[in-house]
């Protein structure tokens, strides 16, 4: 069996002493695409940033392995990590406008990367940073190497932040909500861009999601997470037709229909997830929320285990019963 290109073992994140990521696990393997879903605050971002070594205090990594290609990211010099981190693994954020350099021209920051990366001369990285963008699709690349960040579209600047984050040719890249703040044609553009990047380059991907939508057109597997712990991993087709896990179920039925009628609720899951730090470590962080708890999820936290193909943490998977009673109480 191929070695995963990313490994992350028990890894464990916390905001000064109050932990905001447990215990998490995942693998992706070359040409793979992950996606990690769940509410916002359920430790998405952190645990990318964690991967990235990008945490600054008060957050701290606390515990784990971050393997890539057989290398603990977590044990790297400062020297070492700064060769790696946008070389070998490169992440693409939310905000382009935020990660790239207003007083500076779309061509310069490219150039820039690939030079820091690689020992390119700099009229090669100036052929190549015009191929790069060719290649995701900015149309007269050679032109718009000229250009100022705020001159491009969302969706340019986003193609701007792949085209930076594959200068290095990587073996990882992470994408943290890529397409949040697009519309529909242009996330469709863009994921179609990231999908053509994992299968021609054999770039490992993981994909930061609240949307799934996205998730099950893009995803291989999916990684779902509640309360800063992994609570079911499974195989995308499978979690979207048999969710096992109480939360993964009512994420899978709290979604949208364009037909229903206007005054019919919005499908909601109810309850909120919990402050970190405030729910105890021995019980299921879900069970307030979760009309199918018993005594033993109040006192017991299921680990994460196989069930029916895949992985889940729950006493009581649900197995595809499909009855939505969390989405029946929320609407009620």
């Amino acid at each position: 069996m191929t070695a995963p290109v990313l490994d992350v073992r028990d890894l464990n994140v916390a905001v000064r002493n109050t932990p905001v990521v447990r215990d998490v696990s995942l693998s992706i393997p070359a040409g793979g695409r992950l996606g990690l879903v769940g509410e916002s605050g359920c430790g998405k971002t952190m645990t990318a940033l964690s991967i990235m070594r990008l945490v600054k205090p008060p957050v701290h990594i606390t515990g784990g392995q971050v393997l890539l290609g057989g290398t603990d990211l977590l044990r790297l010099n400062q020297k070492e990590l700064d060769r790696v981190r946008g070389g070998r693994v490169a992440m693409v954020y939310q905000d382009p406008m935020q990660a790239l350099n207003p007083l500076h021209r779309i061509g310069d920051q490219i150039v820039e990367a690939i030079r820091l990366h690689t020992n390119a001369a700099r009229i090669d990285a100036h052929r190549r940073a015009v191929a790069l963008l060719d290649d995701v699709g900015v149309a007269d690349a050679a032109r718009r190497m000229k250009a100022y960040p705020h001159e491009f579209s969302g969706g340019m600047r986003q193609r701007v932040m792949i085209a930076m984050a594959l200068a290095a040719d990587p073996e990882l890249l992470l994408c943290d909500e890529p397409t949040t703040a697009l519309d529909v044609t242009t996330q469709a553009r863009i994921i179609d861009l990231l999908m053509e990047i994992s299968q021609k380059r054999g770039v490992a991907l993981m994909l930061i999601t609240h949307d799934l939508g996205v998730a099950a057109g893009f995803c291989d597997d999916i990684v779902v997470m509640y309360a800063g712990r992994v609570i079911e991993r499974s195989q995308v087709d499978r979690l979207y037709q048999r969710p096992l896990h109480p939360y993964s179920e009512a994420l899978m039925a709290a979604s949208v229909d364009l037909e229903m009628p206007l005054d019919q609720p919005i499908p909601a899951v109810s309850g909120q997830p919990p402050v970190p730090g405030e729910m105890p470590d021995n019980v299921c962080p879900f069970h307030p929320r979760c009309p199918y708890a018993q005594d033993i999820c109040r006192r017991e936290r299921p680990p994460l285990a196989p069930h029916a193909g895949a992985l889940v943490a729950c006493h009581f998977p649900r197995d595809g019963a499909g009855d939505h009673v969390l989405l029946e109480r929320a609407s009620a």
